[in-house]
This record gives C-alpha cells, structure tokens and sequence, in this order.
C-alpha cells in the first residue's frame, strides 16, 4: 500500500528544491518500483534506483546523459514516441524494444499544451495497479510544475521569446524603434547576419518530432530562436560571423532530417530583422519546392529556387495555353502528323542559346540541317527566332515543361 499522505508531503518539500532526482527517489522509495524521468530530447533528469534492471534502454542511461538519435529514431519508428501526443493520463506501453519484457507506466510532462519530458515507472504485469497509475499522476504534476518555472516553454523567457519571434514572422515588427522595444521585453542582444531555417516532416501532425528537432538545435547553438508554427519548424539563426559555426549546424540538422525523413528550407542570409518577411517565404518556397522537385535531398537553399519560386505558381494557378509559347502546340502537332522533330530541334536550340554548333552536336545533325528546320519552324509558327522576348518566353516555356515533368514523375504522382 502506498502512503499518499506521506508521498504528498515528501514531494511538496522537495518542490522548491526544483531537484528532478530528488522527486525520482521520493516516487521510487514510496511506490517501490524503479523510475525514470527523461526531458523532451530523452536527456537523463531522474532515475532511481541506480543499478541496472536488465532493459537495454533503461540501463543505457546509466553510462550515457542521453538516448542516441538512433535509439530516439527506433522509439518513433514503433509509434511509442506517438502515444505521448494521445495521452495527458498515466498509460502502460507493453510493446516495442522500449520495454522487452517489462511494461511501463508511463506519465507525459505536460506544460500548458507543450510536452516538456515524460516518465516511465518499470514494472512487471502483476505489478501494474491503480495506485501506482495514482502516484504517476502525482509525479506528472510535480515534474510540471518544477519545469514550468527552470526551463520550460511556458517559462517567462521562453514565452517573451516566442511571442518575439512570433510577431515577426507574422510580420507586425516593422520599425527599429519597435524592434528596440521586443528585445529590451525578452532581454535579447541579436544581430545579423540572419538565416531562417523552416524544417517539416511528411506528416503535418507531427508535433512532437519537430519539439524533438527543435531542442537538440537549441542544445547545439544559443544563437537562435525558434517556433512551430502550422506544422512547420521555424528556426532563426543570427550572430552568423563564422561559416564553421552554421556549416556544424547545418551538418547536425542534416543527420536529424535523414533519421527522421524530414524536410528543410533555408532562406538567403539578411541583415535587417525587419525584413524577414521575404525571407520567411524564401525559407518555405524553398522546403515546398525542394519537396515537390527533389525529394531525394534533405536541405533546400533558396539559391537554387530562384526560377521554380517565380514559375512553379503559375502551373496551379494557370492553364498551360496561358503561359506557354504557341509554338510548342503547334509543332507538338506537326511532328505528330509528319513524323519529324522540330519541336526537339526548338528546344535544343533555344536551351543552347541558339548557338548552332552547339545544337548540331547535341542533335548529331548537319548544320544546313538545322538551318534549314529552323527556318522552317519560323514559317509554321509565324515566329522571327532573333527576337529577344519570342527567345524568352520559349525558354520559359520549355523550363515550364520541365518543371510539369518532374512533378509529374514524383512517386505518388
């Protein structure tokens, strides 16, 4: 029987102590059942008794602070990091690698709407009960209330923080003198140069991965503030004085994208906060784009999206005969009727700037041959070649078809 009197008053003096161990030892020396508390990235806060019990995951921490990213990823890849989403209330998981032959209680962090850690008590079948899930409960509660005020979300800073960056990326910051007045409310010093990071796993829901994502970065670098907003990590860098610093960010984020098949865009660097709102949708084109066009890379540059951000639009918002050159129908047809090629013979030529040795090589034809189909496609299409914008907009055009083309071969598609 547990003394919840006793249990009670052990945890209401340890409280102001703000000692996670020291509420691990309470629960374990009233519940007589071995306890772990882990915070959101599955770093070591409490764990009692401290000898091992025979589960691998469970003694892990007592030679390592932390789960490896790939234990995090096996925990996620058996739906056990999933099931702390569904649950405010104690619940017992007795599956997986987690837990071998052991069951668990387990009891999620919970501060405000925000997963902060979570608890495990290790038991066997027999002893899983209803005061043990009561004690669990109470745990929650301490735990909550002990991290709301050290080094939460909810905590004052992290809110002034979040509600900063908030209001930028709402784009309601638009002034120095405004600007001047958050920081000095969250007592920040940041400076440029500034890089935004917006990071999404193919399921939107996915909240708890993007935290998981979220706290390692802020682990690996103080220089930052972040947020998830619309199933979408937001994560401003500044203080960008050495490429060492951001390329060691980068590569660490690389290997959370590939463990947990997730996505980023990177906006160009700027150096005025003011202006973030450009770059905000640089950093989201960027992960879209690179989603919908290169599904095989982890991180997006905007550099490298400079065209299909301008024209990829276009496609969903236009019909094709509204954006594409007339020529492109009407040799499509022609060759179709008389089984020639000059529509591949525009489009090589117009992809090679019109530079005729260029072409013939590609097209491994003479070049009184292609003069002669170029003057040709002049005629059926009523189109002068040497004209600047007829060479424009059938470049376009054919860019257009290609960016129709790679979203079409997607898998899923």
């Amino acid at each position: 029987m547990i003394d919840f009197l006793l249990l009670y008053e052990k945890i209401l003096e340890a409280l102001p102590t703000h000692n996670i161990q020291k509420l691990a030892d309470i629960c374990y020396q009233y519940t007589k059942i071995p306890i772990l508390i882990v915070n959101i990235t599955y770093t070591i806060q409490g764990l009692a008794p401290k000898n091992k019990t025979g589960d691998y995951f469970w003694d892990y921490l007592l030679d390592h602070p932390k789960y490896s990213t790939d234990m995090i990823v096996r925990l996620y890849e058996e739906g056990i990091m999933q099931t702390a989403v569904e649950n405010k209330h104690p619940y017992v998981i007795d599956w997986g690698a987690a837990t071998t032959d052991l069951p668990k209680i387990m009891g999620v962090i919970w501060v405000d709407d925000t997963i902060e850690g979570y608890i495990a008590m290790q038991c066997t079948k027999t002893e899983i009960n209803e005061e043990r899930m009561r004690a669990m409960a109470i745990m929650q509660k301490a735990c909550a209330a002990i991290w709301k005020e050290i080094d939460s979300e909810s905590s004052t800073e992290s809110i002034q923080k979040k509600a900063f960056i908030g209001e930028l990326l709402k784009d309601c910051i638009h002034t120095q003198a405004q600007l001047d007045i958050w920081m000095e409310r969250a007592h920040m010093e940041i400076s440029g140069a500034y890089q935004l990071f917006a990071i999404r796993t193919p399921y939107i829901k996915e909240k708890q991965l993007l935290t998981n994502i979220q706290k390692t970065i802020q682990m690996v670098t103080p220089y930052q503030l972040s947020l998830i907003h619309h199933g979408v990590l937001y994560i401003l860098t500044y203080h960008i004085e050495k490429a060492g610093h951001q390329n060691y960010i980068r590569k660490i984020l690389y290997d959370l994208l590939c463990k947990f098949d997730a996505y980023c865009g990177v906006c160009n660097l700027f150096d005025h906060l003011t202006e973030i709102t450009p770059y905000r949708i640089q950093a989201k084109s960027a992960l879209d784009l690179g989603i919908s066009l290169q599904p095989d890379q982890r991180i997006f540059d905007y550099r490298d999206f400079f065209l299909p951000a301008i024209l990829a639009p276009r496609i969903n918002d236009m019909a094709p005969c509204n954006y594409l050159s007339p020529a492109i129908s009407i040799l499509k047809e022609y060759d179709k009727v008389h089984q020639s090629d000059f529509f591949d013979t525009l489009k090589y030529y117009i992809l090679n700037l019109c530079n005729t040795k260029d072409t013939t090589c590609e097209l491994h034809i003479h070049r009184n041959s292609l003069l002669y189909r170029i003057n040709k496609i002049e005629k059926l299409t009523n189109l002068s070649l040497n004209d600047y914008e007829t060479r424009l907009h059938l470049m376009i055009s054919f860019y257009m078809l290609e960016l129709e083309e790679k979203r079409k071969n997607l898998p899923g598609k």
